[in-house]
């Protein structure tokens, strides 16, 4: 009985020492962060450069993705419930840097709310934009995804 006592009393407290957690913080409300505002040839993005206890900057990845998908591939809902997704046939990612490090020095000494800087897409027919922020802390990755051109 002494043993059974031990581990469940290890169970409740073990997570409460362990500042980790099991999925990334994702979700609209994390999409919602990323500003993007068209130019003449360029694009216009702001985000915030720390999202909780992130430290320094976000990654920037942006992602195109062609329209054609993978070869004989058909979204569908099998009978067990089941949903068959198709991914695109090509997926092109790049880091996105919006200014240097010493851009990034500056603003950390001004401590800068936000990562704000210009970029360009470069001109792909059949292509989905979309540009990808991560956030990191010690604990957790945040997430956030913002379509630039469907």
């Amino acid at each position: 009985m002494s043993r059974l006592s031990n581990f469940l009393l290890i169970l409740i407290i073990l997570p409460q020492f362990v500042d980790a957690c099991m999925y990334p913080n994702q979700g609209e409300e994390y999409n919602a962060l990323i500003k993007i505002e068209k130019l003449d040839s360029k694009y216009k993005l702001s985000l915030p450069r720390i999202v909780g206890d992130s430290s320094g900057w976000p990654t920037l990845t942006l992602i195109y993705s062609s329209h054609e998908l993978e070869n004989n591939c058909k979204e569908e809902i099998l009978p067990d419930g089941t949903q068959l997704i198709c991914f695109p046939k090509e997926t092109i990612r790049e880091e996105l840097i919006l200014n240097s490090y010493w851009g990034k020095t500056l603003d950390w000494i001004s401590n800068k709310k936000l990562y704000e800087g210009e970029f360009q897409i470069k001109d792909k027919a059949n292509y989905s934009v979309a540009i990808s922020a991560m956030w990191e802390t010690s604990a957790c990755l945040t997430f956030g995804h913002k379509v630039v051109i469907e």
